[in-house]
Formats: structure tokens, C-alpha cells, sequence
């Protein structure tokens, strides 16, 4: 930690930016509050991690920071101008670029796939919701398990369906957030349930994705690629849980995008993939002339259970006139348990999780089977609902 002056005197500090350092050790990542005389310090970061100890080769600021400055009296009346920033402190890692180029690599080789078309007016709804990829309490190893028989029961649930007369020509692979557990910043002692870092995370779940669209681009004419950001996938945490730039700065929604860079090496091969990044907290879309909606839930606010909470959100997205107020279909996550309501012709589900969390179990008692939702839509609605 850097020498303070002696007579930079004892009420120097502007609440909430005296000097100091979280680092977790474990993950890389902490948080730095530097203060200083010199107004150019953004231009000097490698030697101010030098004062707090960090060698510049092998740590970074990473991102934005947040900065502010004051006046003070020295001791002796001197007026003296300090300048303070908040920056995230981030262990570099050369290779980390490694998975994306790898994953690049084995799109660029696939083969273009044989024509073949379905026709149809029926559309396939596979929802990707609350992965918590890096957890232990469930652990990934059964998570990734899970996800392939799922996968598996879903291309013989389209097979299955298909012989009875449903005719699916759209397939919607659609994320609700979640989909990583991040390393802290969301409850106490994280980063000891933790055994994946950040980056094996985003690895992990980039693959999965891509091996969702592997898995489903031979059964459909048509393939969308959608989500919406969670609260786990909030890019920027300090250790206290604040959010340090802001809550769309998700990496749920970043996977979207770097799935659709990796497609971009063969387009012959995912020329009938469609990625569709939301920009905002919910996504709205018409499914064969229904309006859907689906958001992750952690926005919903308000107290009560769960389903009030979602209820109120809709309602309020009616009385705002905001995007979702005409969804006949809403899905959300963030609860893990599936549940189900109807009113008029409105219908909300909420989606099951891979998780399953010892800790949630242990303080009430509830638990729910891990496994993913599973519905079609048609023009007269919602139909053949399953979990997988």
C-alpha cells in the first residue's frame, strides 16, 4: 500500500474513497480505491499497481473506473487538489483467448449440412435457464451430464412428436440467464463453492451452447438463438456486491454474441441460425403469431413469493406500455422451481434449473429436480409443455 503523508492530516478522505484493496486471491479479481495529487493517473496505472504491490505483467485494471476529486486543507493551511479512482484489479491471463479460438476452429472444419425441409407452423421452445456453470453444490460434471440426456430427450421428443401429427419447422433455443455461476459478489463465502474460474466458465458455457445448436441444427428449417442477462451474469461485481458498471454488462448475453462470431467461420454450415441478442432486460418476440416475452426475474422486485412478483412486473409492464405488455406467453428463471399460471390467455412459466442448490435446501427445506422446460407454440397458443 502506498505511504501516506503525514500531513495530508487525519479528515483528508471524502467518505467512501479512503485508500484500500479487496483482492480474492482465488479468482484474480478486487477491487483497488487509489487517491492521489497527479490528474493524469489514468495514464499511469502500471506504475500505481506498483505502488500497491502488483507486478504490471501480470495484473491489469480491468474496464472502466469510477473517479472523483476534492479539495482539502493540509495541516499548516495549504489547499491541495486529490484525484481517487475505484478500478477493478484483474490477474492477466495470455491464453484466455485459447477456447474462443479453438471453438472457432471446429465450426471453421464441420462440413455444410444435406438439405433437407420440414415445412410446418409449429415452433419447438428449448429453454437454457440457470446453468450455474462453476457451482459445486450440484457440481458441473452432473450438470453437463444432465444437459446432454436433456438434449437428447429433446431431439426424440421433436422425433416423437412429429409422428403424431405436430409439425415443427422452428426451433427457439432460448437463454434465461444464469447461465454462469460467477466468483463472488453474490452471497457469502461464493468463492468456496466455486471450482471453475471465470474464464473455464465462459468456456463451458459457450460450449454448451454451440453444442445446442449442433445438436438441434439437423431437425428444423429454422434455428433462433435468443436469451436474456441475469444476475450471475453481471460482468462487473466488487466483492461487496455492487454492480460497478452496469447490470447489462452480462456475459449471458455476451455468449449470444460470441456464438454468432463462431458460426461466422462456416456460414454455409449455420446459414439457417438466427442470434437474436436482446437489448435490454426482458426480449419480446412473435413465435408463430404469438407475442412471447421472457426475462431471467431478478428485476421483478417487490415482495412477496415469486409469483406475485412476476405478476406485478407484467402488470406493470401493461400499465407502462412497455414491450412485454402484449406477450401472451411469459417466461422467466432465477427461482430454479417450475410453476405455471393462467389467467384469460395469458399464461407464465417458470422455468426449472440445472442447479441444484444444497445451500437454498438447507435454509427452507425445498428442493426441486434439476431439468429444462420444454413447450410448442402454434398460432392457437401454447401446446405439448415438458421437462426434460
Amino acid at each position: 500500500m502506498p505511504n501516506i503523508p503525514e500531513d495530508w492530516g487525519n479528515n483528508f478522505y471524502k467518505t467512501g474513497w479512503q485508500p484500500g484493496l479487496e483482492v480474492n486471491e482465488q479468482t484474480g479479481l478486487g477491487e483497488i480505491t487509489h487517491v492521489g495529487t497527479d490528474p493524469n493517473y489514468r495514464n499511469k496505472f502500471d506504475s500505481i499497481l506498483k505502488e500497491w504491490g502488483f507486478n504490471p505483467e501480470q495484473y491489469e485494471i480491468e474496464g472502466s473506473v469510477r473517479a472523483s476529486s476534492w479539495n482539502t486543507q493540509l495541516k499548516g493551511g495549504t489547499v491541495e487538489t486529490f484525484y481517487a479512482f475505484k478500478g477493478i484489479v484483474k490477474k492477466k491471463r495470455p491464453g484466455q483467448d485459447k477456447y474462443f479460438k479453438e471453438l472457432f476452429k471446429q465450426a471453421k472444419k464441420k462440413p455444410p449440412l444435406k438439405s433437407k425441409t420440414f415445412g410446418g407452423d409449429t415452433a419447438f421452445l428449448f429453454f437454457m435457464a440457470d446453468w450455474q456453470l462453476g457451482k459445486k453444490d450440484y457440481g458441473v460434471e452432473n450438470t453437463i451430464k444432465r444437459y446432454d440426456i436433456a438434449l437428447q430427450d429433446a431431439v426424440n421428443r421433436i422425433k416423437d412428436l412429429r409422428k403424431t401429427g405436430v409439425k415443427i419447422d422452428e426451433i427457439y433455443m432460448i437463454g434465461l440467464g444464469d447461465l454462469t455461476e460467477n466468483c463472488y459478489g453474490f452471497y457469502d463465502s461464493q468463492p468456496f463453492n466455486i471450482e471453475l474460474t471465470m474464464i473455464e466458465q465462459y468456456a463451458l458455457a459457450r460450449s454448451m451452447m454451440m453444442k445446442t445448436i449442433e445438436t438441434f441444427l439437423p431437425h428444423a428449417d429454422k434455428l433462433i438463438l435468443a436469451g436474456c442477462p441475469g444476475n450471475h451474469g453481471e460482468a462487473s461485481r466488487s466483492q461487496k456486491g455492487q454492480v460497478v458498471t452496469n447490470r447489462l454488462d452480462n456475459t449471458d448475453t455476451m455468449h449470444l454474441e460470441i456464438c454468432e462470431e463462431i458460426m461466422k467461420a462456416n456460414p454455409d454450415r449455420y446459414k439457417k441460425v438466427s442470434v437474436v441478442v436482446p437489448d435490454g432486460f426482458h426480449q419480446v418476440m412473435t413465435i408463430k403469431n404469438i407475442p412471447c416475452a421472457w426475462t431471467h426475474g431478478h428485476m421483478t422486485g417487490g415482495s412477496g413469493n415469486p409469483e406475485n412478483k412476476i405478476e406485478n412486473w407484467w402488470k406493470g409492464q401493461m400499465y407502462g406500455f412497455l414491450p412485454a405488455k402484449d406477450a401472451q406467453i411469459l417466461i422467466t428463471g432465477h427461482y430454479h422451481h417450475f410453476r405455471s399460471k393462467q389467467q384469460g390467455d395469458r399464461t407464465w412459466f417458470q422455468s426449472p434449473s440445472l442447479d441444484k442448490s444444497l445451500d437454498f435446501t438447507a435454509r427452507t427445506g425445498m428442493w426441486s429436480h434439476p431439468g429444462v422446460l420444454t413447450f410448442t407454440v402454434n398460432k392457437k397458443g401454447w401446446d405439448n409443455l415438458k421437462i426434460l
